[in-house]
């Protein structure tokens, strides 16, 4: 068969008509997906640089462009930058072909309407000094393709992600997740989506370690709003900065809910001007001023 390589029929899956048969090979495939991940490790690293320099700024938009699974998955993965990163909505957008709608409910044709991807891509007035991703496993929807080259002509920097090794579509940055022929010919909720799924996370993640969001394994830089994240982030005052739940709940308080300024503030004795000023000075990294306040490592 010719066609992508997602496309393509795997001849173990074609042999197997029992279900601990195809359990088995979903176990097996496993390690594909851990290849494919490992072979763009590179592609990854760089991802999540340019997605942490496009995030660093005041103005600078990171846009995600998918159909189906993929533009699922990428709405899935921007939706909890808000929460963890405090990465505000206007600044992360999912464009998924078929709009909202296609969250919940297939819109299979959408994909191929490479217009309105340009639509799209001109509505939220793409440009430089954005950052866009375009998601598609195999490599064919033009709803991608005429989104990405639509935001390179409007001089933004593009990303092209793929698990077809194949395909070739216009972009800065291309990544390919090799993945290979699926369990179900087609079917790139599978190994296609897993491997995507964890390129997202681990980006987004590697971004915010980057741009100083993540200390000590903890996300200093949450957004407290609903009663989980408020504990969460007295844990991180009380745990990061060795002061009592008072102390913690007072400096988050004086910080106005900034959790790197309130663990700063905690670190200079209370100093909530002081604590400002380091933090500017370290490009909002805490790891700076917790050797220069002398902080000792935190026992977990």
């Amino acid at each position: 068969m010719v066609g992508p390589s997602t496309e393509q029929v795997d001849p173990t899956a074609a042999a197997i008509s029992d279900p601990e048969q195809l359990w088995q090979l979903f176990e097996q495939q496993e390690s594909t997906v851990q290849r494919a991940l490992s072979g763009a490790r590179e592609g990854i690293l760089e991802l999540s640089e340019r997605m942490a320099r496009t995030l660093d700024g005041e103005t600078g938009r990171v846009i995600g462009l998918g159909a189906g699974t993929s533009g699922r998955l990428l709405a899935l993965d921007m939706a909890e930058w808000g929460p963890t990163f405090s990465i505000a909505t206007d600044r992360r957008l999912a464009l998924i072909a078929g709009g909202d709608a296609a969250l919940t409910a297939a819109q299979e044709d959408a994909e191929d309407d490479g217009e309105a991807a340009r639509d799209r891509i001109a509505e939220v007035a793409t440009g430089a000094g954005d950052l866009v991703i375009g998601i598609s496993a195999s490599g064919s929807a033009a709803w991608v393709r005429e989104g990405l080259t639509a935001a390179a002509e409007a001089s933004a920097d593009t990303v092209f992600i793929t698990c077809d090794p194949d395909a070739a579509i216009g972009s800065s940055l291309r990544i390919v997740l090799d993945t290979g022929a699926e369990p179900v010919a087609g079917s790139t909720r599978l190994k296609a989506a897993t491997a995507t799924h964890r390129l997202l996370q681990r980006a987004s993640t590697i971004c915010a370690l980057r741009n100083g969001w993540i200390h000590r394994g903890r996300m200093v830089a949450l957004t407290a709003s609903n009663r989980k994240l408020r504990n969460r982030a007295v844990q991180i005052v009380m745990h990061l900065a060795s002061v009592d739940k008072t102390t913690a709940n007072e400096s988050i308080s004086s910080c106005h809910g900034d959790l790197r300024h309130a663990i700063a503030t905690c670190w200079a004795g209370g100093d909530v001007k002081l604590a400002a000023r380091r933090l500017t000075a370290s490009g909002g990294h805490l790891g700076p001023l917790e050797r220069e306040f002398g902080v000792s490592e935190p026992q977990n």
